[in-house]
């Protein structure tokens, strides 16, 4: 369909260039009808191929998704995210950690899971790991909105 309205159009403005350009007398007068008769045609021509029972030209496809821009956005915004959960834990909790950010392919690419490893420096005793693993969780949790899994 695209195609045919972008046919159109362009046979029309071919005819307004041609009836500025053209001469008068008969030679424009000529032209003219030339150019009416092409936007005619170009017009009648899905209608005539209706007529002769073939396919229009304008049948429509789906149109299938690119998956391989899909990951490549979700992949960027994976690396942002990381970068953005490292310096919430550094602000925060002053703890360097290995993050790894999952989003989804859908619409908007939501955040899916966040995992945190933690490399276990600053921490002193297992007290301490066991409560600042669950603060950590749910810190994550509420500031992106998503599942988060820390471990050490």
């Amino acid at each position: 369909m695209k195609t045919y309205v972008l046919t159109v159009a362009g046979a029309v403005l071919l005819s307004a260039v041609v009836a500025v350009i053209a001469p008068g007398g008969r030679t424009g007068r000529m032209l003219k009808g030339m150019t009416r008769l092409l936007i005619l045609s170009v017009m009648l021509t899905p209608f005539l191929s209706l007529i002769k029972g073939e396919p229009t030209a304008f049948s429509s496809e789906p149109i299938g998704e690119d998956a391989a821009y899909l990951d490549r956005c979700a992949e960027l915004l994976e690396r942002a995210d990381e970068a953005e959960v490292s310096a919430f834990l550094e602000e925060r909790f002053r703890l360097s950690a290995e993050v790894d950010v999952v989003r989804g392919r859908e619409t908007n690419f939501p955040r899916k899971k966040v995992a945190v490893k933690l490399s276990g420096e600053g921490i002193i005793g297992e007290d301490e790991r066991i409560y600042i693993v669950t603060d950590i969780k749910a810190a994550v949790e509420a500031q992106f909105s998503c599942a988060a899994e820390v471990v050490f």
